[in-house]
């Protein structure tokens, strides 16, 4: 989940999106003070992401999911984590993409809390998303081990397996054509885990992955929708989700 918090001169940016994960496996039925929770497919949890315009094009985006005040908007913890977790089950290749509109090269840098488990990030190739604009992503990958043992129970009495804290900046300038652009920082935010539910057992490893638009020009909702597991097959090897 993200929520986006603003520090602009002249211009008041779209709030943000919010995110959490899809169930692993689901045992019974969930309990009533948990019936409001989101879960998406992918990695879950609320972090809040902040632009802020430096002029001349000058922008900056603050990621940050350390945020420990406020509430989110279903009640669940700041932080990034996965629900539903048994002991059977293995992950692997979780990444945190950011695709920022516009073709321009952002320098990134780590802030207070942030795990080195999240290595990056990786510039791509720029790619036009389903809303028809042209936009750079950055990739995150978390090169330590999630471990199913390690979840636990939270004060909600739900229990999550947390990821290491993702606290970062980009600072950047955007391109002064399209002429829109150089006052848009609109954004793309995609998650990806693999999700093995019995290890070395014999049932399929699976991707989960989600992604929503944020920032200057608001969420996309035109089709939008959350895409569930996805085979790890080698002729699946696209990720970029319909919206």
């Amino acid at each position: 989940m993200e929520e986006s918090r603003q520090h602009v001169s002249r211009r008041t940016l779209a709030a943000g999106a919010a995110w959490a994960i899809p169930a692993v496996a689901v045992v019974g039925s969930a309990p009533a003070h948990a019936a409001s929770l989101r879960k998406d497919p992918g990695i879950n949890g609320w972090v809040r992401n902040t632009p802020n315009s430096l002029g001349r094009c000058g922008w900056s985006l603050e990621v940050d999911s350390t945020v420990t005040r406020g509430a989110t908007p279903d009640g669940a913890p700041w932080g990034l984590y996965i629900y539903d977790v048994e002991d059977g089950n293995t992950f692997t290749e979780a990444k945190l993409v950011y695709w920022i509109i516009g073709n321009q090269t952002a320098s990134w840098s780590t802030l207070s809390g942030h795990s080195t488990c999240w290595n990056g990030p990786d510039r791509g190739t720029p790619r036009t998303k389903a809303d028809g604009f042209l936009y750079t992503p950055y990739t995150w990958t978390y090169t330590c081990g999630i471990n199913a043992a390690a979840r636990g129970e939270d004060s909600d009495g739900v229990e999550r397996l947390y990821l290491g804290n993702f606290h970062v900046k980009a600072t950047f300038t955007q391109p002064t054509q399209p002429r829109d652009h150089c006052r848009d920082v609109t954004y793309w935010t995609q998650r990806f885990v693999t999700i093995d539910p019995d290890g070395s057992g014999p049932l399929p490893a699976s991707e989960r992955t989600f992604e929503r638009r944020n920032g200057t020009r608001g969420p996309y909702t035109a089709g939008n929708r959350a895409m569930g597991a996805r085979s790890t097959s080698p002729e699946e090897s696209g990720h970029e989700l319909p919206s």
